[in-house]
C-alpha cells in the first residue's frame, strides 16, 4: 500500500543524509503531476490520490511511482521508499530517483496559470533543496538532474520549466555553503531564507558552540529587512 508521509524541509534533508540503500543511483529525474495541478492541491490527500492512481496503473507494485512529491507552498512528501525502484521513467527507473511537483508547468488553462508557473511557484526552491540533498547523498552533480522529457516524448515537467536554470539552482544549494533555515516551531513549514558561500566566515562567527544566541532587529516596515547579530552567552 502507498505510505505517504509529510516532512519539513529540515527533516527531509536529514533523513536523506542518513539514507542507506543498496541500489545504485545515477540520476534524479524531475516531473510535474499535470493532473492534479497546484490549484487542486489540498494537502496529503492530493498526494495519496496520485498514489492510488499509480497503484491502479501498476497493480503489481501497488505503490507510488514517485519517491518524493512537492506541494505548492514547499510541502515535502516521501512516497515510494527510496530503496524501492520507482515507476516514473520507463527504462531508467532502476538507477534513478523520481521527484514530482504537484503542478502543471505546461502553461495550461487560464485558471491555473497564477499557481502553476515556476516563476511564482513557492515550492520550487524547496524541491531544488531536496534534490540537492539527494545529489549530495549519492555523489551526483547537477548535470545528473534530468527532466522526464529527457527520457520520454512527453514535455514533463512542463514547457515552462528550464532545465539549465533548474540545475543551476540545485548547484547553488550544493556549493558547500551555509543554508539559513527558519524553524517556525509550529504547524507552519520550516523554510530556507538564504544560502551563503561564505562558510569560513560563518564558522568564525558561529562555529564555537552547537547552540547560539542571535539578536534579531525587525525593520520589515521601513526596510523590508531583518538584521541578526550574534548575541550574548
Amino acid at each position: 500500500m502507498p505510505n505517504e508521509r509529510q516532512l519539513t524541509l529540515d527533516e527531509a534533508c536529514r533523513e536523506i543524509a542518513q539514507l542507506q540503500i543498496d541500489r545504485r543511483i545515477d540520476y534524479i529525474i524531475v516531473h510535474h503531476s499535470w493532473e492534479p495541478s497546484a490549484v487542486d492541491f489540498i494537502g496529503i490527500e492530493t498526494v495519496a490520490s496520485i498514489g492510488r492512481t499509480h497503484a491502479r496503473w501498476w497493480p503489481i507494485r501497488n505503490d507510488h511511482g514517485y519517491h518524493v512529491q512537492f506541494g505548492p507552498s514547499g510541502e515535502v512528501f516521501f512516497c515510494c521508499p527510496f530503496e524501492k525502484v520507482g515507476a516514473h521513467a520507463k527504462g531508467f527507473n532502476s538507477r534513478s530517483i523520481g521527484v514530482a511537483y504537484i503542478a502543471d508547468f505546461g502553461g495550461g488553462p487560464t485558471e491555473r496559470r497564477a499557481l502553476d508557473n515556476p516563476a511564482t511557484y513557492t515550492g520550487l526552491a524547496a524541491g531544488q533543496l531536496v534534490v540537492a540533498a539527494l545529489c549530495e547523498r549519492f555523489g551526483l552533480d547537477e548535470e545528473d538532474v534530468d527532466f522526464h522529457s529527457d527520457y520520454s516524448s512527453k514535455t514533463c515537467p512542463g514547457t515552462l520549466m528550464d532545465k539549465y536554470e533548474y540545475r543551476q539552482a540545485v548547484a547553488r544549494f550544493m556549493d558547500g555553503g551555509v543554508k539559513v533555515v527558519v524553524l517556525t516551531g509550529d504547524a507552519r513549514r520550516d523554510f530556507v531564507i538564504a544560502t551563503s558561500p561564505r562558510k569560513d566566515e560563518w564558522q568564525e562567527l558561529f562555529g564555537d558552540r552547537e547552540h547560539i544566541v542571535l539578536d534579531a532587529y525587525k525593520h520589515l516596515d521601513d526596510q523590508s529587512k531583518v538584521y541578526i547579530r550574534k548575541g550574548g552567552e
